[in-house]
């Protein structure tokens, strides 16, 4: 058998699972029974492939959205949607209400008044700056 050969038996006995998912020993694993071990190493291929995927669901949920704004605020938006995610970005009622009636200053305000900006530190401040002002 070589190692080609080899490689199926192993998938095929690994299935392939496109979601996280608990092992037999509680480990996360996805693709073909690949544990997601802390401190174990990442091919930067693979955290390319991740960021891709992930930047993609971003703009998927920005279309959601149904935003007007200018490109500006519209990476200010997407790096909040890349770090939320949809459904916590959600949670931002008041910040997504001001972005749909174009007053930047209320967003920025409420982006500050959060458990995010706490979380996230200077990429928020950064991020707030941006969307007050519409400028990099």
């Amino acid at each position: 058998m070589d190692y080609d050969e080899a490689a199926e038996l192993i998938k095929k006995h690994e299935g392939f699972r496109d979601r996280v998912y608990l092992d037999s020993e509680n480990i996360p694993t996805c693709g073909y029974g690949h544990a997601l071990i802390v401190g174990s190493y990442v091919p930067h291929y693979i955290a390319d492939s991740f960021f891709h995927n992930d930047f993609k669901n971003a703009i998927a949920d920005y279309g959601y959205f149904n935003f007007n704004v200018d490109s500006v605020r519209r990476a200010v938006i997407l790096s909040m949607l890349f770090n939320l995610g949809r459904d916590r970005f959600a949670g931002f009622r008041k910040m997504i209400k001001a972005l749909y009636d174009k007053d930047y200053e209320r967003a920025a305000i409420e982006m500050f008044d959060s458990k995010w900006f706490r979380q996230v530190g200077s990429r928020a401040e950064e991020l707030i700056k941006m969307m007050r002002t519409g400028e990099i």
